[in-house]
This record gives C-alpha cells, sequence and structure tokens, in this order.
C-alpha cells in the first residue's frame, strides 16, 4: 500500500501543475515539458543491511547513506535472489530471477569459451535495463568496480559508456571519477547512470582496499560483543583463504571499508547537487547480497541464509515523500516500483518481461520470497512474513519462525509439518516455473525465431502465452510466484 504521506506529497505535487496549466492556457501559452528523469543506481557489493545505521547499526559505517535515507523509500526486508554477485546483478538488470536468465553463479574463473556459454544472454524477449532507458532516450553509462560484473558477464549490454578495471578490482574511488565523468559529458541531457561499488567485498587488503586509516577505524568493543553474541556468531571461525579468526576481527574491517565505500559514494551526491541535478534524478542504492562475517559458520557468501540474502534497498524519487516499507520483498521488484513511482522511466516491453511487482500498489499483498545458492550448491529458499524454509540438496529442509527467531538459530521443522509440506509444494512449483521461463526467454535467440514445439507446449502448460510476445503467467488457480507476481497493468564468492 502507497504510504499516506507519499500519496499526500504526490497529489500537492498534481494540484500544482494542474493549476499552473490551467494558468498557461488562459494566456494562451503551452506548458512547457516537465524535464526528464535521470536514472542513477549503485549498487553496493557484498553489502549486509544490518551494517548501515538507517537501518539499526550502532557503528558510524555510513553517514551519507543514512543521510540519504532520511529522504528515501527505506525497504527493511529486501532480499536478492541469490547471494552471488553475477546472477545477482543479471536478476536485478533484467527483472527475473537466476533460473530465467540462467546465469547461476559466478563463472569468471572458467575459461573463455566457457564464460562466453554462461554469460546474459538478451533476445527479444529478455533485455536488460539498459538497453530500455536507451530506447527512451537516455545516455547509458556503466562503471564497475570488479571482476564478476566486467563485459565477459554480459552485463554491458545496453551501455553507451562503460568502464572496468584491468585488474581483478578497482576502489570505489577509482569507479566515481569514471562515473563523474560521464555525468559531466552528457550536459543535461537525461542518463542512465549504473555505479558498482566493489569496497566492502574482501579480502581487506589495506593500504588499498581499504586505505589504512578506514581499516584500522574500528575496535572490538562491548557493544560489538554483545551484537555479535545476540546474533550467534562463534567464538572463531575459518574463511576460505585464512585460518581461523574471531569474527569480531572480521567486522571491524569489513566496517572500516564500508565506511570508505560511503565517502566514495558521498563524491557522487555531491556532484549531482552541484549541477542541478539532484532534483530531477531518481536515486536507487541497493545490496546484490550480504556477507556472512561468521555467522552461521560463514565468513563469505554463497548460501541462504538471511544475512547473505538481505540486502540495503533504498530508492529515492523527487516528489516522493520518505517512508519505510516493511514487507518481504525482492531486488526483482525494484524496477517495477520506480516505474510506477516515476512513469517517465517506464518502458512497457521491459515491464512485461519482468517478474517483480509494484511494491507500492495499492491492495498488494505479501508474499514468499525466493532466493537460491548458486546452482552448485543446490539450495534455495522462500522467506515469508512469519516462516522461512531453506532446502538444501537431499537433506530434510528447515524451517524458521522468523517471529520468534529473526537469526534462524532454531529449526522448528518438526514442529510445523503442515507449513513445511505447503512451502516445499510452493517452492518446486516456482522452480518449475522459472526453468520453464527460462526456454522462453533463450528458446529463440533471433528476433522472429521459431520456439522447439516440445518447449511450446509445456509453456502453454504452465499458462505462458507462447508466442513471446507477452510475459509468462500462472494458470488459474496457481499461486502467485514466489519472487513477485505479474504487473497488473502490463498485461564465498563474489
Amino acid at each position: 500500500m502507497i504510504p499516506s504521506r507519499m500519496r499526500a506529497r504526490t497529489t500537492s505535487a498534481l494540484v500544482f501543475v494542474a493549476a499552473a496549466t490551467a494558468a498557461l492556457a488562459q494566456e494562451g501559452a503551452a506548458p512547457p515539458a516537465p524535464p526528464a528523469l535521470n536514472l542513477v543506481i549503485v549498487t553496493i557489493d557484498t553489502v549486509r543491511a544490518d551494517h548501515l545505521g538507517c537501518y539499526g547499526y550502532f557503528r558510524d559505517t555510513t553517514p551519507h547513506l543514512d543521510a540519504l535515507a532520511k529522504d528515501c523509500l527505506r525497504f527493511t526486508r529486501c532480499l536478492a535472489p541469490i547471494a552471488h554477485t553475477t546472477p545477482s546483478h543479471c536478476s536485478l538488470f533484467t527483472g527475473v530471477h537466476p533460473f530465467e536468465h540462467g546465469v547461476l553463479s559466478n563463472f569468471f574463473e572458467r575459461p573463455d569459451e566457457v564464460r562466453a556459454a554462461l554469460s546474459l544472454q538478451t533476445s527479444p524477449t529478455l533485455q536488460t535495463l539498459a538497453q530500455a532507458m536507451r530506447s527512451r532516450g537516455r545516455k547509458t553509462g556503466g562503471f564497475v568496480g570488479s571482476t564478476p560484473v566486467k563485459r565477459f558477464t554480459g552485463l554491458d549490454a545496453g551501455f553507451d559508456e562503460w568502464s572496468e578495471p584491468d585488474k581483478p578490482r578497482r576502489t570505489g574511488r577509482e569507479v566515481i571519477a569514471d562515473a563523474l565523468q560521464f555525468v559531466d559529458s552528457c550536459g543535461g541531457a537525461p542518463f542512465f547512470l549504473w555505479v558498482h561499488l566493489f569496497d566492502a567485498h574482501g579480502p581487506i587488503a589495506p593500504p588499498r582496499f581499504p586505505p589504512k586509516e578506514y581499516a584500522d577505524r574500528y575496535k572490538t568493543d562491548p557493544a560489538l560483543r554483545a551484537w555479535l553474541k545476540e546474533r550467534g556468531f562463534p567464538d572463531a571461525v575459518a574463511g576460505e583463504h585464512m585460518g581461523e579468526v574471531p569474527p569480531s576481527s572480521a567486522h571491524n574491517y569489513y566496517d572500516g571499508a564500508l565506511r570508505f565505500l560511503d565517502d566514495q559514494f558521498d563524491a557522487l551526491a555531491q556532484r549531482l547537487r552541484a549541477k542541478d541535478l539532484w532534483d530531477r534524478t531518481v536515486i536507487v542504492v541497493v545490496g546484490d547480497h550480504g556477507q556472512g562475517l561468521g555467522q552461521h559458520g560463514f565468513l563469505g557468501h554463497g548460501t541462504c541464509w538471511d544475512e547473505q540474502l538481505r540486502v540495503p534497498l533504498l530508492v529515492r524519487v523527487p516528489g516522493v515523500a520518505p517512508a519505510v516499507v516493511d514487507l518481504p520483498c525482492s531486488t526483482i521488484d525494484v524496477v517495477p516500483t520506480v516505474a510506477a513511482l516515476a512513469p517517465d522511466l517506464a518502458d512497457e516491453a521491459f515491464l512485461r518481461q519482468c517478474r517483480g511487482v509494484d511494491l507500492l500498489a495499492e491492495g498488494r499483498e505479501p508474499h514468499p520470497i525466493f532466493g537460491m545458492a548458486p546452482d552448485e550448491h543446490d539450495q534455495a529458499a522462500l522467506t515469508a512474513a512469519r516462516w522461512k524454509l531453506v532446502r538444501r540438496g537431499r537433506e530434510a529442509p528447515l524451517l524458521f519462525d522468523l517471529e520468534s527467531d529473526p537469526f534462524e538459530l532454531r529449526n522448528v521443522a518438526s514442529d510445523h509439518k503442515d507449513v513445511v509440506t505447503a512451502l516445499v509444494r510452493r517452492l518446486d512449483s516456482e522452480i518449475a516455473r522459472q526453468r520453464q521461463s527460462e526456454k522462453l526467454h533463450h528458446a529463440g535467440m533471433a528476433a522472429g525465431a521459431a520456439i522447439d514445439p516440445k518447449i511450446l507446449e509445456e509453456l502453454r502448460a504452465l499458462g505462458y502465452g507462447g508466442t513471446g510476445d507477452d510475459a509468462p503467467t500462472l494458470p488459474a488457480g496457481e499461486p502467485p510466484p514466489a519472487g513477485g507476481e505479474r504487473r497488473k497493468e502490463s498485461g564465498g564468492g563474489a
């Protein structure tokens, strides 16, 4: 539901525009066209939501993002569909789940010929947001900080300007410098800008990742110890590239790197304000996945625990009042929500593809959110308002009561077998739907290519249009998809 303050702000703006238009009409002058909106999406790699001040963290890790949050829609229960950088970004920028776009894990350590086969493959029914924004007259620029989102992944599709490191990673300061040159080069023309900041990702390697003054900024104290104890952290945990370390040490380094990332974001915000772009720019700050830091025995990411899937999501739309949205949601909902708030950015062809929803639509009911681990780990999850189901291969499913156990410390599957049965059935149905959807998007990779008759029959059995012209829909009587229903108006590793 749209918050009342947001409706009031929007209504006031519409009244003002109507009055101004009427006055101009009386004078015989045509009303000026409103300026086209810019769109800036900043993905903060490996940032778990509970380490930002605006999400309740006790340290001053993100003062600039916290200041932005006061003017934003802040989503408290946003989950990435997968805790790996490449497929999560593919989902954000296509609006569909990993099984649907076909990128199921990072693959940057594979040979070149394998990379080509595993990369994001666009088609007439699967476009990227950059392609959609370019079709709507925006100049598009993508500036990334690390290997898992370089050109070979396919994430560069639709970008006019692009830069990436020639090494595995670069600092946010270097990424922002390129992004600022792009903003300056647009000369007032509308643009879509993607900035990818990798600074919070390990390994932490001062004095470059991050500079030493950031790496040494935070020390273990009673507040951190209490925070770790409440969440059930072990006394020590081993990482892939290191021996056993105390989680407190991992937090101190991580928080320092996050503070560095926050300072780099501020440079971008200051430039947008200085060039008088702030009030005609939609800004989205979103994580691609979180980080274990020792919770549940993981220093990295790549599983379905909440701390690895839950991410910050801040959305600022000029003229839209700030609000806090508590319903569970997915990062695949980002683009449909922004498009509803800022119709100037809406591309109907792209929205027909999206599986996400407008999170502020009147009457929207919460539904379980789908999540998964990289394909090789064979894990999947559904997160609802109260319950979370995690299934790991052939093991018995896990069930957590999030109302009484928000940190997923007690498996209560044996006490709620009916809930487990219902969620497993729904999870199986959702995965089957997603796999069929991928066939729809990629069965014909060229415009006008025929879809294999057997695949077409399977798609029709699931209620899909089958022609490639319509967004997939579920058969009558089926529950809505776990990651979001179709828009009504449309029709660790890295």
